[in-house]
């Protein structure tokens, strides 16, 4: 019968054996933040003039990067929007940074630390070449061009819906139920996504170095390179609305020369999940009568 706070602890311990070996430092950074990204963005707490809990690990790690070349850290992250099977109000991340490494590094290492508990090998499936075969675009060598109009249209969506959320729902709609019974890495996706900071790949023309790993249907893993070029950087981030007060944390070691880094975000509950086969995130978490 399984155990879930047994499955859990072992899973934890894992993850922090394979990262050690990879000479991972793990830190912890303030779970309440300064920032007010705006209106459901972030839970608001009253604390010391009003602070909010983090909705990601991210940007408060990734500027350690100074101190140490490879660094990750474990922690609790908070979500405003309703729960449901799948998210939790309340959850663990697995965040880590690792500076000068490719981004078949990050794939490798995500593959590494969730092989042990999945009984699936990961095969990788491109959303640009899907894009391709569909719509005749090859974003390898062309732009976006009229992709989002098409795109949403392909969807019954208007003009007016952002392009993040067309992807998003495209990807998830068309491509998604690949990983079912099985474990499917995502690869080159479009620029305009929920990434916008994600490296350019090398050589194309509008294709990010980033992917995500699905497992059975349950998105377990997410990575990327950041993008070096501060200008390009910026750009993306605003046209996606992300260029707030956290983004610009990256910016001062973009400008000072300390990139390329590659970034790997995984939920501890989410990969308990794929691992046990029970989609009900509440089965992973502890004392939820608290």
């Amino acid at each position: 019968m399984l155990n879930p706070v047994v499955m859990k602890s072992d899973l934890l311990f894992s993850l922090r054996d394979t990262l050690r070996a990879e000479m991972f430092a793990e830190l912890t950074t303030p779970t309440l933040r300064k920032a007010d990204l705006g209106p459901g963005r972030r839970v608001s707490v009253d604390w010391e003039d009003g602070r909010h809990l983090r909705v990601m690990i991210g940007p408060a790690l990734r500027v350690n990067l100074e101190h140490h070349p490879r660094i990750f850290e474990i922690g609790p992250c908070f979500r405003p929007e309703k729960p449901d099977a799948l998210h939790a109000p309340e959850f663990q991340m697995l965040d880590l940074y690792a500076a000068n490494e490719d981004f078949e590094f990050l794939l490798a290492l995500a593959e590494r630390l969730v092989a042990p508990h999945i009984p699936y090998t990961p095969e990788r499936v491109s959303v640009a070449a899907h894009v391709r075969d569909l719509f005749g675009i090859d974003l390898h060598h062309e732009p976006l061009g009229d992709l989002p109009a098409r795109m949403a249209a392909h969807q019954g969506l208007g003009t007016d819906v952002p392009f993040k959320t067309v992807l998003g729902q495209f990807v998830e709609r068309e491509l998604e139920a690949q990983s079912a019974g099985a474990a499917v890495f995502l690869t080159e996706y479009p620029v305009g996504g929920d990434e916008p900071c994600a490296r350019l790949s090398p050589g194309m023309i509008a294709v990010l170095n980033r992917f995500e790993l699905l497992i059975d249907g349950i998105e377990v893993v997410h990575g990327y390179e950041d993008e070096p070029d501060r200008a390009a950087f910026v750009e993306r981030a605003r046209a996606a609305d992300l260029y707030d007060d956290e983004q610009a944390l990256a910016w001062k070691p973009i400008d000072a020369g300390l990139v390329p880094a590659g970034s790997v975000g995984l939920g501890i509950e989410r990969l308990c999940m794929a691992a046990s086969g029970i989609k009900d995130i509440t089965v992973f978490q502890q004392s939820a009568q608290f």
